[in-house]
Formats: structure tokens, sequence, C-alpha cells
């Protein structure tokens, strides 16, 4: 009589483990690299300007179309002092040092700086200089001789908008107070200057770079009163005659580390690396597959033992003669 060797209940529950397991390997394989292919890189390369800086101070690269002449690279003079330092008395002794070099320096906002910078100093005095420029130049305005020498300074080179959006007015001074009263320019500009002529309006903006969104929001703030369409609000070069940036091929500013106590030059416009690749650890699936391959292993050997066994059983009821049955007749 011939018995079919079937394979003890531990082996077949070791099988339906390793195939369980198994399964779960190639399901979770095939969705990991459906969601993230080998080779994947997280770039901070910017085809458009809008992919660059993600700090919300600082200045960043919005997508900035109104460029060319319209944006500068100008030379910040950044001031960083004590707390209870004669800011005035400051002010004055480098405006000295500036009248004598010929150089007019305009006060400006400190988000023209690259965030790096303001999240570790945020300076007292923030001065931009003329077009042409040098960093030499900002330097020589701080006289280590004097009384008025700060607690710390750096000189940055940075990119700045240098606008004027002009309309046309039949009386422009009316519209400038008509745009005041709504506020919309102080919101999105900050600190602008008009300038009212025969029968336009000017409004400047130096300071730092505003995204498309941005412009076009303004020209329809001085659009409306002025009882026109935002189209009729020309851009203008608040420096005209200059080359300008294409900031489009602009450099993300590289992080900027300031050494403490000492004045010192910091360049805001080199290039960062342009990938970083984002690796997934093999640790957990190394653990993973190792795992498996012993229970595959063990599966295998009881398999193969439980096999053996039953064919010496097999080959020994083949020669035990055969027993009468007693009730038989």
């Amino acid at each position: 009589m011939v018995h079919a060797t079937r394979p003890t209940s531990a082996v077949r529950l070791l099988a339906l483990l390793s195939a369980g397991l198994l399964a779960a390997g190639v399901l979770s394989g095939c969705t990991a690299w459906a969601s993230a292919p080998p080779g994947t890189t997280s770039t901070s390369t910017r085809p458009a300007a809008a992919s660059a800086s993600r700090s919300e101070i600082g200045n960043g690269r919005p997508l900035v179309n109104y460029d060319g002449p319209l944006v500068q690279r100008r030379v910040v003079l950044a001031i960083h002092t004590r707390a209870d330092a004669d800011l005035p008395t400051l002010r004055a002794g480098v405006d000295q040092h500036a009248d004598g070099a010929n150089l007019r320096l305009a006060q400006i906002s400190p988000d023209v700086l690259p965030a790096g910078v303001l999240e570790q100093a945020v300076p007292q005095l923030t001065l931009l200089l003329p077009a042409g420029s040098t960093e030499d130049d900002a330097r020589g305005l701080i006289d280590a001789s004097t009384a008025t020498q700060p607690a710390q300074y750096f000189v940055l080179t940075v990119l700045v908008h240098d606008l004027v959006f002009e309309v046309d007015a039949t009386d422009p001074g009316a519209l400038a107070d008509a745009i005041a009263r709504e506020g919309i320019l102080s919101d999105a500009l900050g600190n602008y200057e008009t300038t009212a002529g025969t029968d336009t309006l000017g409004v400047s903006y130096l300071g730092t770079l505003l995204g498309d969104e941005m412009v076009d929001s303004v020209r329809s703030a001085m659009a409306r009163p002025a009882g026109t369409t935002p189209r009729r609000v020309a851009v203008l070069a608040g420096t005209p005659g200059g080359t300008g940036v294409d900031v489009a091929a602009e450099p993300i500013p590289q992080p900027v580390a300031l050494a403490g106590g000492t004045p010192h030059e910091v360049v805001s416009d080199a290039p960062v690396a342009e990938a970083e690749v984002d690796s997934t650890p093999l640790g957990p699936w190394l653990a993973y597959w190792i795992g498996l391959a012993v229970v595959l292993g063990v599966t295998v050997l009881l398999a193969g033992w439980s096999l053996v066994r039953r064919r010496r059983r097999l080959r020994a009821s083949a020669f035990e003669p055969e027993r009468p049955d007693p009730e038989s007749p």
C-alpha cells in the first residue's frame, strides 16, 4: 500500500511564512521603486528664478521677469553695533567719509541682505552705495581710528530692484494723495517716493527684488485711482543706461557665516552646489532579505529531512509481511 508523502505541519507553516514574507518584500520593493526611482535627486538648480530661496526673510529669488536694467547689482555696507550705540552719530561719521569720497549713501531695508545674514545678525544701519561703487569704496567708509567704529560691519554685493512706475494723470498731486490713502503701495513696497510731472505721476522704488505678481499688483493699485488700466502704467528703470542683471541666470546666494566681532567682507552672489542626492538607506532592506533567506533555508532543510524520513518508512513497510485479517473467513 503506497502512501502519499505530504510535508509535516511545521514544514507547511514555514513554507507559508516564507511565501508571505517574499510577497510582502516584492510588493514593498515595487511600491518604493514606483514612488522613488533610482537616481532621483533633490536639486537646487534654477531654470526659473522662482525655485530658489525658500526663506521668508532676506533677498530671495522670486519669479522676476521685470529685470535687465530694472535690476542692479549694488554694494551694501551693513553695520551691526551695540544696542545702546548712538546711531545718528555713527551715521554722521559714515556720511562724512562718504562726502569726502563723493559717494551718496541711501539707507535701505535690511531685507536686501541674504537670509543667512539676517538669521545671524540684523544690522542697525544698511547703507546702499551708488551705482558703480566698489566693495573697497564701502570698506573705506569705516575708519578704525574714529570713535564711530562699529562692533562689526560687513560688505555685501546684492541685487536690488530699481524701478519707476509711471502713469498719466491730469492731477498728479491728487492721484498721489489717493494712492497714499489706500495704502496699497505702502504695504507692497514699504518706502517709496512720488514725483509729480506735468501730466504724469512717478513712483520710485529701490529695494529688495519684487516678484512679477507684486509688480503687477502695484500697477493695478496705481491704475485704479488714475482711471486707467494696469497696462497703461509703465515700469521703467530707476537708473537708466545700465546693463542690468538677468535674474534667471543669477546663482543662488550661498549661506553666509559671519565671524563674530571683527569687520570683514562677505560676498553673497557665489553659486551653491547644484544637486544633492536623496539616497534611501539599505540597512533595513538588507536585514529583511537576510532574514527571509534564513527562513527559506530552514524550510528547504526541514522539507528535505521530512521527505527522507517518509521514504525510509515506505521502504521498510514494503518488506514487512502482510498480516492476515483475523476477521476474514
